[in-house]
Formats: structure tokens, C-alpha cells, sequence
């Protein structure tokens, strides 16, 4: 990965890892006033994938090189919409972060195929067909996530290294993991749940039981188009 690229990922995480808080100035800068330039090296970063496929198809060195861009352009990702969540930031952090978060969704849809092509360090697994566009009609709920993450989850049963923020209530949870079959301790490691004032609960579904079969934004309705699959 280009240094440039390098610096402003490590640079989000510890925007997200701080809460907005304690950033220093030269991750100000690097975020904030080289914003520009940054979206220009992260597309001529895909751009070169591109250009070079049939070489990193048949190179093992290559491919492990790809991956581990992929890997932080994912936690790029997540890292600016957590970031973009925190109640105080600086003006230009904000404005900063809703431009990033504007330009990763068109660059998601412009390189789909080569972030479909590869998931963390195996080559190559497109996103199984089941789940294709989950993660758009789930937004509501989860503004993090992408489709790989719900493959990851539903179909692997692996968690996420940091839960994500589940936003809609207990009973659309309740309806999510028995749609897909998870466990209260799966669904608990995965998101964390808003509770009373600004504490967090984990998730039992025995006491969020969906009495009318759904919630107010209808997930029951987006879930049948998802039929569960073992």
C-alpha cells in the first residue's frame, strides 16, 4: 500500500479508537488537509489491481499483497463511519469524515468487483449470491457493515474483532438472529445495543420476543429476502 494511503488509514483509526478526542495535529492534518489527495492515491491504488490482475491471479506474493490493502481499506471504512458517529468533533473533522464516508460509498460501487473477489487473506471467494445486498437493505440498522461482514457472520459464524452499533431496537435484533439462526452470545460479540441514557446492553432474546412478527421500519419484510441457507 502507498505510504500516503498507509498513514491516513492509521491515522482514522486512531481517530475512532479516541473518540474524537486527543488527536494529534500532524493526524489532523493528514486526514483534514490531505483529504484530496488521499481519495486520488486510494483509487490509483484499485486502479493498479486492476491493471495488474493477471499477474496477482498467478502470484501468491502478489495476491498477499492485494489482500492486505483490502484488509485496510475495510478497516478504513468502518473506522470513518464509527468516527463520524462520536457527538464532539472539530468542524473540519466533520466535514472531513462526511466527504470520506461520501467518496468510500461511490468507490465501493465503482470497484465491487474486486472487493468481492477477495475476503481477508483468502483468494479468491466472491460474496455467495444468498447475501448480495444485505448490507444496503439492512442500513438502517447497521450503518458499518457490508455484505462480506453479514457473510462473515451469518454463513462463517465468525464475530467481528469490535462489535458494531446496532441502531434499530431489541425486538428487530430478536428477529434478525432467529431469521439467520445466531445466539444471543453470537448477536453480543457482534453489536452492542443502546439502553437506557448512554449505557449499552447485550441483547437476550427470550426477553425481546416480537409480539406482531415485526418492528416499525419493517425488517421482518427485508429478511424474506434473505432466506437462510445452512
Amino acid at each position: 500500500m502507498r505510504a500516503l494511503v498507509n498513514e491516513v488509514v492509521k491515522a482514522m483509526d486512531r481517530l475512532a479508537a479516541s473518540g474524537g478526542r486527543d488527536l494529534n495535529a500532524s493526524d489532523i492534518h493528514l486526514i483534514v488537509h490531505r483529504r484530496g489527495e488521499f481519495q486520488k492515491r486510494l483509487r490509483d491504488c484499485f486502479y493498479d489491481i486492476i491493471d495488474d490482475w493477471p499477474d496477482i491471479k498467478s502470484n501468491e506474493a502478489r495476491r498477499f499483497e492485494v489482500s492486505v490493502f483490502l484488509s485496510r481499506y475495510r478497516t478504513f471504512r468502518l473506522a470513518a463511519r464509527a468516527a463520524a458517529d462520536y457527538p464532539v468533533l472539530l468542524p473540519p473533522l466533520g466535514e472531513a469524515l462526511f466527504r470520506y464516508i461520501k467518496y468510500l460509498d461511490e468507490l465501493d460501487g465503482d470497484m465491487a468487483v474486486i472487493l468481492a473477489e477477495f475476503s481477508g487473506t483468502s483468494f479468491p471467494r466472491p460474496i455467495r449470491q444468498g447475501l448480495s445486498g444485505i448490507a444496503r437493505s439492512l442500513r438502517y440498522y447497521v450503518q458499518e457493515a457490508d455484505d462480506e461482514f453479514y457473510e462473515r457472520l451469518i454463513l462463517d459464524r465468525l464475530t467481528p474483532s469490535r462489535p458494531l452499533k446496532w441502531r434499530g431496537t431489541k425486538v428487530a435484533a430478536t428477529l434478525f438472529a432467529r431469521h439467520f439462526g445466531l445466539t444471543d452470545s453470537e448477536m453480543n460479540r457482534t453489536f452492542i445495543f443502546s439502553g437506557h441514557g448512554k449505557t449499552y446492553r447485550g441483547l437476550k432474546m427470550s426477553s425481546n420476543v416480537a409480539t406482531k412478527g415485526d418492528d416499525r421500519q419493517g425488517i421482518a419484510a427485508i429478511l424474506k429476502e434473505y432466506p437462510y441457507l445452512e
